[in-house]
């Protein structure tokens, strides 16, 4: 019987954390390139039953391993891509495919994004919404303006023309600028991105499961394509988590309903032995 209580109390833990990731998700709808958590769940072999069994006993009264409740198993990201929203911001990027853009962090260490909310620093750089430079930089030079960014992840920025360029200019041609190449975004992605470990602010960092980053320009090699004026949305489903939410609360009441039950006919037990 005391098992029976283990089975029941591992119920309520699991299913708790599944509604907490579950609430995180839903919290996350609107989080730029967030994706989903999804929990999964396996059975816990009786420890003392599977020693046995382990030692070439037969378990007591020849009875098969028993279940002794439900444990988690793994949380892992789900990478499908969200809905790609136009903002008509040039700096807001959208990776239409696989990838993620890789950024630098204070320490110096290298994390991946899929969230392309970007800007300029004070020293002029492209950086995500935290301040975390896209890795390899770039710096747009300071008297230049209209960054435009190409599908192929190419940075160019219109500069002054210089005087030479000026006095070529025929009477009637526009003065606005030169259209100048300044950088080129690199995209990473990765045999295994399940593997990828979540360090918050939509970042993640690679690990011996994800296996090495394959870097490539967007658009080739497998990469998607940079769209300039757009961003990912959340990857969250609003039907399908609340759906989730209703069955792993139904759960959770199951299991807490199985635990006093076991535990008042505990107590009936006990109180006609004594």
């Amino acid at each position: 019987m005391t098992s029976s209580l283990d089975a029941a109390l591992s119920g309520m833990l699991t299913h708790e954390r599944g509604l907490d990731l579950i609430a995180n998700n839903l919290a996350n709808v609107s989080t730029t390139g967030y994706k989903r958590a999804v929990i999964h769940f396996q059975d816990i072999l009786d420890s003392a039953q599977v020693l046995a069994v382990l030692n070439g006993e037969v378990p007591a009264g020849g009875a098969a391993v028993t279940s002794a409740g439900v444990g988690v198993t793994s949380v892992v990201r789900d990478f499908a891509s969200g809905p790609i929203q136009p903002t008509g911001r040039g700096l807001d990027l959208a990776i239409a495919g696989d990838g993620f853009f890789r950024v630098r962090q204070d320490d110096g260490s290298v994390a991946y994004t899929r969230a392309g909310n970007l800007s300029l620093d004070a020293d002029r750089r492209l950086v995500t919404s935290d301040g975390d430079v896209i890795d390899p930089d770039m710096v747009v030079p300071a008297d230049s303006h209209d960054v435009v960014i190409g599908r192929d992840g190419s940075v160019s920025a219109v500069r002054p023309y210089t005087a030479a360029e000026l006095a070529a200019l025929p009477p009637d041609a526009p003065t606005g600028g030169v259209l100048e190449q300044i950088g080129q975004i690199t995209l990473s992605r990765f045999a295994t991105p399940t593997g990828l470990d979540a360090i918050g602010r939509n970042l993640y960092v690679e690990t011996e499961r994800s296996q090495a980053p394959i870097d490539g320009a967007p658009g080739a090699d497998g990469m998607g394509e940079v769209h300039s004026g757009f961003l990912e949305a959340a990857n969250v489903d609003l039907a399908t988590e609340m759906t989730m939410m209703v069955l792993t609360s139904r759960a959770y009441s199951l299991n807490l309903n199985a635990y006093r039950t076991i535990e008042q006919m505990l107590s009936s037990a006990n109180q006609l032995a004594s």
